[in-house]
């Protein structure tokens, strides 16, 4: 089985960007689209292979964004396709809590396995980054029986009501989107890029004003780190 996307591994501009179809197409976007759906390149794309994007007039454009990082095995790698393909010919869609299925339960075999730590297990498989961290919250607050939660400065978790909360920059994720879940706490990330003073404290000097902060306003708390 092969696919249809092969396309030779080098950037080639045939048109202005955007091209004349794309421009047209980019008309239709903005009539049919909400406004609230960002746009990083203005081309329309056609089909893709590898770290290369074809778009609807021709033009071969590096892909940089990488779906905002979720092919990073390739557009169109073929193992990928070919198991695609046999899943969709296998079957669609039964929902997990309604009829299981072996590759949900593989997977999460394969991560248990996969991630650190010799003790006991378990995994969840969602939709997103964001319900991934609602859920994370939500099994943390149901077991320690704590509301609050602590999060890193510079640290982003999505776009629902409660990861918008966690999330440290306001624009352009947050503005105008409030209000929003209570009972969030903030701690320097220690990060060196962005570390202002001596270097050779970024490491210690967070630590001490998480206890700080844990010590003086958090009687009940839920450390969440991502």
């Amino acid at each position: 089985m092969s696919t249809l996307t092969n396309l030779t591994q080098e950037r080639r501009l045939v048109t202005a960007i955007p091209g004349p179809k794309s421009t047209e197409a980019l008309k239709r976007r903005t009539e049919a689209t909400s406004g609230g759906l960002g746009m990083a390149i203005p081309v329309v794309i056609e089909r893709a292979s590898d770290a290369i994007l074809l778009d609807i007039d021709g033009n071969q454009i590096i892909d940089l964004g990488s779906g905002i990082g979720v092919t990073g095995v390739g557009n169109s790698a073929q193992r990928v396709v070919d198991r695609v393909i046999e899943q969709v010919q296998a079957f669609t869609h039964t929902c997990f809590t309604v009829a299981p299925y072996m590759n949900y339960i593989e997977v999460c075999e394969k991560l248990n396995a996969m991630t650190p730590g010799s003790h006991k297990k378990k995994s969840i498989l969602v939709n997103s980054g964001a319900e991934a961290v609602e859920n994370a919250v939500k099994i943390a607050r149901h077991y320690t029986k704590r509301p609050a939660i602590v999060v890193f400065e510079h640290s982003y978790h999505g776009r629902t009501n409660l990861t918008m909360a966690l999330t440290a920059k306001n624009m352009p994720y947050k503005e105008g989107f409030g209000p929003f879940a209570p009972e969030v706490y903030r701690v320097p990330m220690p990060y060196s890029f962005h570390w202002v003073g001596d270097q050779q404290l970024f490491r210690t000097m967070p630590l001490r004003w998480l206890h700080i902060k844990l010590k003086k306003k958090l009687e009940h708390i839920t450390l969440l780190r991502f």
